[in-house]
């Protein structure tokens, strides 16, 4: 549709908004929506357009109706216009679940990173949506010490917990958790990361946009399995003037290894990327190219503070905008920026003795402080909001900026010891089953490609894309969740090894069964699956011609099964 087209000259947000009532007047919904999604990607910060957008919710999910008028009169300069929001919260006022929020932020030293982190968070939100618990983990910096003390004097929002000790990352956690508003959602905040306009927002919009979602997360510069490509990045970078001040020090502990192989084999597809779930399948892809053993900077540490802020600041105005599927389903998110729902909340607080009270009291907890000082501890919460039967939900629409800070410098072995105590409490290796196998979607995507050699669809956007797939070593699903999350109609189903993977994973496919491939009963449709990925046939498979023959039933006359650890 014409109405869907990017537009070369920068179109004005009265344009936008007229064209969205023209559809709304039409009862034409989805290019309401369209126009909607436009508007905001060229005006992140007009009212008017989150007015709208609140307008086209408000029918069909009162509480990010809710979110959309408190964004629309958080960036509101006029005060008829701002009566209008008001009048309309009131309006679905009473059909809203809408929380307001406590922000933890432990803190330990990084006074600059500190202090750009609690000025991100007046400056980026609603002031009566928020409070700000701030635990303080015995800062040796009398500077940061002052400031903090300023800052909860100085602003109600604010409360100030100081520590005797470092007490570690998962203990403070639940320190400012104790002392959080009880009726508020939880948004955990490392104070070495620092909010970019909109991201909260979008947070909160993915984690309301349905009840089964029990935390949620933020896309970053700097967070295992979270990381938006440097490729994506360059572009903002190269534009910012570099500045001088306030100069990162000692840069040759931000050189980091691209791999721990000697060689690695770089298969990434060329999509043509314009915005999330908008690629175009192009059928040109680069042959597999060996990765030499390198090492790369970490871009945000080699350039000043200023810089890496502005840098990200100008990324997160174009990507923490409205997208059509800006959620992806993860079994764990990385604890720098996690937004959890209070009935979730409610639902995993463990029974802890605090030594500290005469008597031993019971004390209820969050995190796990068996991992302290910290690592893994985020790890544990994603298993246990997994089994108590919550999604998480990775907003890639939603960017905060993560410099990586100094909490644990003197505690280099806190990452393998976090580790041991993950393993020794769930019998397993969650290092094994964090990232999506990068062959498998590899893989498949050149199929894709292949197959719309001879098709009609070879230029239908991917996001668009409707196939059945079947993955026979799913581990905890992950792979199987990312391809969901680019082609969203697509039905997912994948086989995993464990039994407790398959309750865990529950969300992570449309169906996920345990059993050994060349045993288990299928229970899907015979000549069903478009595509069968398949790994390594040849590692763990008793007779891998047998496995072949019984896949064979399951795939669909012109499907394809994809073995990634052999050429066929």
């Amino acid at each position: 549709m014409k109405v869907h087209t990017i537009k070369e000259q920068r179109e004005s947000a009265e344009s936008f908004i007229l064209r969205a009532g023209e559809f709304e007047q039409q009862g034409s919904s989805v290019d309401e929506y369209a126009v909607l999604i436009e508007g905001l990607r060229a005006h992140y910060d007009n009212y008017e357009l989150y007015f709208m957008l609140g307008l086209y919710y408000r029918y069909r999910n009162a509480d990010q109706a809710f979110l959309c008028f408190e964004n629309a009169l958080h960036y509101c300069d006029e005060p008829e216009d701002e009566k209008i929001i008001r009048e309309a919260i009131e309006d679905v006022r009473d059909r809203v679940s809408v929380r307001g929020t406590s922000i933890v932020v432990v803190s330990y030293n990084d006074m600059e990173l500190c202090r750009e982190c609690l000025h991100a968070i007046r400056r980026y939100l609603q002031t009566d949506s928020y409070e700000v618990i701030v635990v303080d983990n015995a800062s040796t910096d009398e500077g940061l010490l002052r400031f903090l003390r300023e800052q909860a004097e100085g602003d109600s929002h604010i409360k100030l917990i100081e520590n005797e000790k470092n007490e570690g990352f998962p203990v403070g956690c639940n320190i400012g958790l104790s002392a959080a508003d009880p009726e508020n959602n939880v948004f955990f905040l490392n104070n070495d990361a620092i909010l970019m306009p909109n991201a909260l927002f979008w947070m909160r919009m993915g984690l309301y946009s349905d009840k089964r979602n029990g935390a949620a997360g933020a896309v970053t510069n700097c967070a295992p399995s979270q990381e938006v490509s440097m490729e994506s990045v360059e572009p903002y970078l190269k534009k910012v003037p570099m500045e001088e001040s306030r100069p990162l020090s000692n840069l040759s502990a931000n050189l980091i290894k691209t791999s721990d192989k000697q060689e690695e084999v770089d298969k990434t597809p060329k999509i043509d990327k314009s915005t999330s779930n908008d690629e175009v399948v192009t059928g040109d892809f680069e042959a597999p190219q060996k990765k030499e053993h390198t090492e790369e900077h970490r871009w945000w540490r080699t350039i000043s503070l200023d810089t890496a802020l502005e840098t990200a600041k100008s990324y997160a105005k174009d990507h923490n905008v409205p997208m059509w599927n800006p959620i992806e389903v993860r079994c764990r998110l990385t604890g720098f920026a996690m937004l959890l729902r209070r009935e979730a909340i409610n639902g995993l607080l463990l029974k802890n003795i605090d030594e500290k009270q005469n008597g031993n009291n019971e004390k209820l907890i969050l995190f796990d402080e068996r991992f302290s000082p910290g690592y893994f501890e985020d790890d544990d919460l994603g298993i246990r909001l997994c089994l108590a039967g919550w999604r998480q939900i990775l907003c890639h629409n939603a960017f905060i900026y993560h410099h990586g800070g100094s909490g644990f410098a003197d505690k280099k072995d806190a990452m393998e010891a976090g580790r041991d105590k993950f393993k020794e409490k769930w019998g397993f290796d969650i290092w094994n089953y964090t990232l999506p196998e990068d062959e498998k979607i590899t893989a498949l995507m050149s199929a894709i490609a292949e197959r719309d050699v001879t098709k009609s669809d070879k230029k239908l956007r991917l996001y668009n894309r409707v196939f059945r797939i079947l993955d026979i070593s799913a581990g905890m699903g992950n792979t199987l969740s990312a391809i969901k999350y680019q082609m969203p109609d697509s039905f997912t189903a994948g086989i995993t090894n464990a039994d407790v993977f398959a309750g865990l994973s529950k969300f992570m496919a449309d169906d996920m069964i345990s059993g050994d491939p060349e045993l288990v009963t299928f229970p899907w449709p015979e000549h069903s699956f478009d595509y069968i990925l398949v790994g390594d046939m040849s590692e763990g498979t008793e007779s891998p011609e047998m496995l072949l023959r019984k896949l064979r039933t399951y795939l669909r006359y012109d499907g394809q099964i994809i073995n990634t650890g052999t050429e066929t």
